[in-house]
C-alpha cells in the first residue's frame, strides 16, 4: 500500500490552542490551531502506524498505541520518550482510551480483545475482555468510568464492567458489517456507533435498545462524534461530513469536506468548533452551533506531511 503520511488521530491541547496529530508513519506533529503553523515535529515515535492517541489531563504527555502492538509515552513538546514502550498485544493495537485521571489505559486490538493497563508502569489490570469475534476496532469509557464500551469487526457494540471485566448486558447488534468508530455522549445516556455499512446507529445505554432508525451516510463511517447538545457528526470514507440533530433529522446537506477518507473528529471544549482530519493530509475546522449546518471556520489548516513513504505489508484498514 502507498501511504502519504495521513493523520490517523488528532486531539487538542494547551487550552485548544494546539492540535496534536499522529500519522500512519508512526510520527507525531503539533500545529497552532488558528494559524496552522508547525509548533513541533515530526517526531518519530513508532516504526508502524499509530492508531490510538490520548493526552494526559495536564497535556504534558502523549500516549500512543501502534500497529506494532506497543504503547508508548512521550513528552508532548519534545517527542522524547517517557520510559520504555510496553507490549500490549501480540497484534496491532487499533484504538486507545484513558480514564479521566489517565492512570489507566484501555487498548483494543486486532487480536479480538480489549485490555486495561496502568499507564506509567504498563502493568496489566485484570484479565483481557473477550467476547468479540475478530478485531476490536474502537474503545471508549462512559462518563462515570464504570463501563468500557467496545466495537468490533463482528458488527457489535459491547459494554463491560470496568472492574470485573464481565459483560454488562447483551451485545448491541444492528450494524451489518464491522463497527469502526464510537462516541459516548457527555451524560453517558446515549452511545453512537459508526459502521462499514454506511450507517450511524444510536443506542440507549440503559436499555441497550436503538434510539431511532439508522442514520444513513452511504459511505463507511470512519469517525463519529456525539456532542453535549445531542447532535451527531460523522466523517466517512469518501471524505464527506454528515450532521444530524438529537432527533435524527439531518442538519444541512452532505458536506464534501475532504478529498479522501476522514479518519478523526474532535471538538473544542465548548464544542463551538469541530475539527476533521483526512487522508488528504488536511485538517479542517468547522463552526458548530446547535441546530444549524456546519460551516467552515474562518481559516483552514492544510497539512502536507513529508517525506512520502512506501509501506509494505498489510495494515488493519
Amino acid at each position: 500500500m502507498r501511504a502519504y503520511g495521513f493523520l490517523s488521530v488528532i486531539a487538542l491541547a494547551a487550552g485548544d490552542a494546539e492540535i496534536v496529530g499522529v500519522d500512519i508513519n508512526g510520527r507525531m506533529l503539533r500545529w497552532d490551531r488558528l494559524t496552522g503553523n508547525v509548533l513541533g515535529g515530526p517526531f518519530q515515535l513508532h516504526l508502524r502506524t499509530i492508531w490510538g492517541m490520548v493526552l494526559t489531563p495536564d497535556d504534558r504527555e502523549v500516549v500512543t498505541a501502534s500497529s506494532d502492538g506497543t504503547v508508548g509515552r512521550w513528552d508532548r513538546t519534545t517527542g522524547r520518550p517517557l520510559g520504555e514502550r510496553f507490549t500490549a498485544h501480540a497484534a496491532p493495537v487499533l484504538a486507545l482510551a484513558r480514564t479521566r485521571d489517565a492512570r489507566e489505559l484501555i487498548t483494543a486490538s486486532l487480536d479480538g480483545t480489549a485490555r486495561r493497563w496502568e499507564r506509567t508502569t504498563g502493568t496489566p489490570l485484570g484479565a483481557p475482555l473477550r467476547g468479540h469475534v475478530h478485531a476490536v476496532r474502537a474503545v471508549a469509557l462512559t462518563p462515570e468510568e464504570d463501563r468500557i464500551v467496545t466495537a468490533g469487526q463482528d458488527g457489535t457494540v459491547r459494554l463491560w464492567d470496568r472492574e470485573s471485566g464481565e459483560p454488562a448486558g447483551t451485545p448491541l447488534a444492528g450494524h451489518t458489517g464491522p463497527v469502526q468508530s464510537l462516541s459516548v455522549g457527555p451524560d453517558g445516556r446515549e452511545l453512537a456507533s459508526g459502521g462499514q455499512d454506511g450507517t450511524v446507529r444510536r443506542w440507549d445505554r440503559g436499555s441497550g435498545r436503538p434510539v431511532g432508525g439508522p442514520l444513513v451516510t452511504g459511505s463507511p463511517v470512519r469517525a463519529v462524534l456525539l456532542t453535549a447538545d445531542g447532535e451527531i457528526t460523522a466523517g466517512c470514507a469518501d471524505g464527506t461530513l454528515h450532521h444530524w440533530d438529537r432527533t435524527g433529522q439531518r442538519v444541512g446537506s452532505v458536506i464534501p469536506a475532504h478529498q479522501a477518507a476522514i479518519w478523526s473528529l474532535t471538538a473544542t471544549r465548548d464544542e463551538s468548533e469541530l475539527l476533521t482530519a483526512g487522508y488528504d493530509s488536511q485538517i479542517l475546522r468547522w463552526r458548530h452551533l446547535t441546530g444549524t449546518p456546519l460551516t467552515p471556520a474562518r481559516t483552514t489548516t492544510r497539512i502536507e506531511l513529508v517525506p512520502r513513504l512506501e509501506i509494505h505489508g498489510t495494515t488493519p484498514f
